[in-house]
């Protein structure tokens, strides 16, 4: 077995220090996946997150994803005192006004797969928006972050997963969300998003 030698009781202080600086904020979510997305996205600028589960927040019934997030993330303050970040996504298709918007979780549960396919029968603008919202909190600020990535809805159904994931494509090769998902690749870009928040993070140091 291996051994880690330190040359001065400065080099632990040190590592010990960063350690300490990159677990400091929290991710409120559960979802492992989400967990390890900001991970890897936010550890080239200084930053880790960690993940928790707070009881009791409630989610406002806004047709606005950013309201939702903003409303969350100080709940979430309120409870834990600590910096944190919250996520949250709205799914507009564009032929249908932005439907449903940041309902799309309880509408995923309602529609199959084709019920959406319906939905969109004789639309010629078959293109469909995710706007990312990260929000930002601490005891003096509150920063909010939103992407929007334009996949495609495509003519039929193909993976296994939730209903809306087999039917959209981010990918030039057409390739749904559900298909990605089942062959372990990378299903929505999400770099924009989480470098914007990593760079802000790191010029306005978390405290």
């Amino acid at each position: 077995m291996s051994s880690i030698f330190f040359s001065s009781s400065f080099d632990i202080l040190f590592i010990v220090t960063y350690l300490t600086l990159l677990s400091m904020l929290l991710y409120i979510t559960g979802n492992e996946h989400k967990i390890a997305t900001a991970n890897d996205h936010l550890k080239p600028f200084g930053v880790s997150v960690e993940g928790r589960k707070v009881d009791g927040i409630v989610e406002l019934q806004l047709d606005d994803v950013i309201e939702i997030s903003k409303s969350k993330a100080t709940q979430a303050f309120e409870k834990v005192q600590q910096p944190l970040i919250v996520s949250d996504a709205g799914w507009m298709f564009t032929a249908l006004n932005g439907f449903p918007g940041s309902y799309m979780a309880s509408v995923n549960r309602w529609f199959t797969a084709q019920d959406f396919l319906n939905l969109m029968r004789g639309k010629e603008n078959r293109e469909i928006i995710l706007r990312e919202c990260v929000t930002y909190i601490d005891k003096d600020q509150i920063k909010t972050f939103v992407c929007d990535n334009k996949g495609l809805v495509l003519e039929e159904a193909s993976g296994e997963g939730t209903s809306l994931d087999q039917i959209v494509t981010f990918k030039e090769d057409g390739k749904t969300i559900a298909k990605c998902e089942n062959e372990g690749i990378l299903r929505i870009p999400q770099n924009e998003l989480w470098n914007d928040v990593g760079k802000w993070l790191k010029e306005n140091r978390i405290s």
